[in-house]
């Protein structure tokens, strides 16, 4: 007997037209768009900040299209990604090829760097708030 394929829990987004996923161990909700209010001199992918769930949350742009924001934990921290669209969450057959990946459609998608957007906000904010 062969076992069943190993599945990985998602929320698959495209961005900028391209499939990506974010996994299911980062994405804690798909949330309503949120109320952004801006943050003056932030770094240009911090959108700002939004109220979610009686927290104030980091709200980071990861494209062009505007709806859904999608609530992730990362570094034990809340940040709201926006500008991509939702296509489906639930549980994914990892890429045999790739374990990293996940098949969707019958293609192999790419999981979401939140740990890169989230760092380049970071070093961002540093750079604007120290520079010159």
């Amino acid at each position: 007997m062969t076992e069943p394929p190993a599945k990985r829990g998602a929320i698959v987004l495209r961005v900028d037209g391209e499939l990506c996923f974010v996994p299911a161990s980062i994405a804690l909700r798909i949330a309503p768009p949120a109320r952004v209010t801006p943050v003056p001199g932030s770094p240009p992918d911090l959108v700002g900040v939004a109220l979610h769930e009686g927290a104030i949350v980091p709200v980071v742009s990861v494209g062009a299209a505007r709806g859904e924001m999608i609530v992730c934990q990362h570094a034990g921290e809340l940040v709201g990604l926006v500008g991509c669209e939702v296509v489906g969450s639930g549980a994914f057959e990892v890429a045999t090829d790739n374990p990293t990946m996940i098949r969707v459609d019958g293609r192999s998608v790419r999981p979401l760097d939140v740990a890169g957007v989230y760092a380049r906000v970071q070093s961002g904010a540093r750079a604007g708030r120290w520079a010159g």
